[in-house]
């Protein structure tokens, strides 16, 4: 992978990185929020799972993107 391929999924993952793991911890709060209401067991447990799917998924991508940047100064 030359320079400018490494420099792009450094920013394309850093970006969505951040933006998924934001998302989900927006998510996750807001499904907490759901377990205190009115609302049935299975919508706030939905939500949770897929609120720390959506962090872990942006965890991992902005590790992608660290492991990119290091690629990048190595060279």
């Amino acid at each position: 992978m030359n320079s400018k391929q490494l420099k792009k999924r450094y920013w394309i993952f850093g970006g969505a990185g951040t933006g998924l793991l934001g998302f989900g911890l927006s998510a996750l709060v807001e499904s907490g929020f759901l377990k205190h209401s009115d609302a049935p067991a299975w919508q706030w447990i939905l939500a949770g799972t897929f609120s720390l799917i959506l962090i872990m998924t942006g965890i991992n991508f902005l590790f992608e993107s660290f492991r990119c940047k290091q690629k990048l100064d190595l060279d």
